[in-house]
């Protein structure tokens, strides 16, 4: 939610000109919740989190009018802990940019990839810690990236179209580069989307080796009332890593079928099947997860939520797919995550 704090920039910045008209928001999400998690790593668990449905956070954005129908645009994103007060070593996202209603727009610096906009849009739960979507269609793979430059296009009769390049560690190779191009297209209540990602990875143990992987998503959402109905199809072929712990190479394909529901403007339902296919089974697996959760709005920014999630790993392989990529399931473990929790926008 943007409808925060709404300042004139001649009151926060006074040397920033008199013909300058600017604003800036602040906002942002402080979500806590009990926490039951079943095989994931040595034993059961019940705890408190934070980020069920979203990492708590700050979000400053602000804009100014530059003239001639041109804008400055920038975004930071500081996240942190609430169940401790700790902040996040890394920004959510930190960008600054330009744009233009004719010429569209253009962003550098940390933010999220064509793919998180594109398939992100179709996942049921948005991002949320139990999201299957996030936890394995996205599993290893960029939505979020380091020193990009984004440009996104004005919309064309639906048609919006995003290219990402990341120049990746700066350190005269390609380990970390990063490119994106997508497209989607809004008519009404129809969504459709497609991106093709491409990134370079530097071996865990090989460090003058740097392989690449290519990450495939198509996604479509139709709104129906306040029912929406989703759907994703992801490749993936290359080297995945998460250094320094975590590396692999495989080829495979996955599928999402979801759906969301706005009840009554309070209550609000959302559940997401996840199938994934892996070629080869020897270091990731073929697998099949599903979330279901519910959100009561006890105002317009305060909700409880309950959440469930479970993944079935069909093959005891070194690395298994999480309910949360805050626990680390043993190989051969089937891990079950429920939580009850509040989150409060400002």
């Amino acid at each position: 939610m943007k409808r925060k704090l709404l300042v004139p920039g001649a009151m926060l910045f006074a040397c920033a000109g008199a013909y300058a008209q600017s604003a800036v928001w602040l906002s942002g999400y402080v979500d806590l919740n009990i926490e039951h998690l079943i095989q994931s790593g040595p034993a059961s668990v019940t705890r408190m989190t934070s980020g069920g449905l979203n990492n708590s956070r700050f979000n400053l954005s602000g804009v100014e009018d530059l003239g001639g129908g041109y804008k400055a645009v920038f975004t930071i994103e500081p996240m942190f802990s609430a169940d401790t007060g700790v902040q996040s070593a890394q920004f959510r996202q930190s960008f600054v940019g330009l744009k233009s209603a004719d010429l569209g727009e253009v962003t550098m610096g940390r933010q999220f990839t064509p793919s998180y906009w594109i398939a992100g849009y179709a996942d049921p739960s948005w991002a949320a810690a139990y999201s299957m979507v996030n936890n394995m269609e996205f599993f290893y793979a960029s939505y979020r990236v380091d020193n990009a430059i984004q440009y996104k296009t004005p919309t064309f009769y639906g048609f919006t179209g995003r290219v990402m390049y990341a120049f990746g560690l700066e350190d005269t190779t390609r380990a970390g580069r990063f490119l994106s191009i997508g497209v989607d297209y809004r008519n009404g209540p129809l969504f459709l989307g497609a991106v093709s990602e491409q990134q370079y990875t530097r071996d865990i143990h090989q460090a003058s080796q740097i392989p690449s992987s290519r990450d495939n998503y198509f996604s479509a959402v139709y709104r129906i009332g306040g029912f929406e109905p989703t759907a994703i199809f992801h490749t993936y072929k290359g080297y995945y890593a998460y250094p320094p712990y975590v590396a692999f190479n495989s080829s495979g394909w996955d599928a999402q079928i979801g759906a969301r529901w706005n009840i009554d403007g309070r209550s609000r339902l959302y559940g997401s099947v996840v199938y994934r296919h892996d070629d080869n089974n020897k270091s990731i697996t073929s697998a099949t997860g599903f979330v279901i959760g519910y959100i009561y709005g006890l105002s317009k920014r305060t909700d409880l939520y309950a959440t469930y999630a479970h993944v079935h790993n069909q093959n005891t392989v070194p690395i298994a797919y999480p309910v949360t990529f805050q626990s680390n399931p043993s190989p051969g473990q089937n891990p079950s995550g429920m939580q009850l929790g509040i989150r409060h926008a400002f």
